[in-house]
């Protein structure tokens, strides 16, 4: 293991942001109704590009399996809330079953 390039707390903050970056990113493909809003689907590109290049700096402080994963559950469990409220898209309980087990596995990684 080499030593972070990044203090722990700079690099959970570029996690928030990879975080923050996806999810809006997503957020806006969706309101793109399949890029035939293209100035909505350019910007949502662009942010979903931001978010993998603040994931790019959050690695450099951290384990990658766990900055992944954090980011790669967190981006889903965040973005099947808001497709719930700004969509009024339906989380059946297997989903939130599923969901629960993305929090556990992630929660398994970084304590294991």
């Amino acid at each position: 293991m080499t030593t972070p390039l990044l203090p722990q707390g700079l690099a959970i903050a570029w996690l928030v942001l990879a975080v923050l970056l996806e999810v809006s990113g997503t957020y806006l493909l969706k309101l793109s109704d399949g890029m035939k809003r293209w100035l909505t689907g350019g910007v949502g590109i662009l942010l979903v590009v931001g978010a993998f290049a603040a994931l790019a700096q959050a690695i450099k402080g951290m384990d990658l399996s766990v900055a992944y994963a954090v980011w790669g559950g967190a981006g889903l469990v965040i973005t099947a809330i808001v497709g719930m409220l700004a969509f009024g898209q339906r989380i059946r309980p297997s989903g939130w079953a599923g969901i629960a087990l993305v929090i556990a596995g992630v929660v398994a990684l970084k304590l294991l």
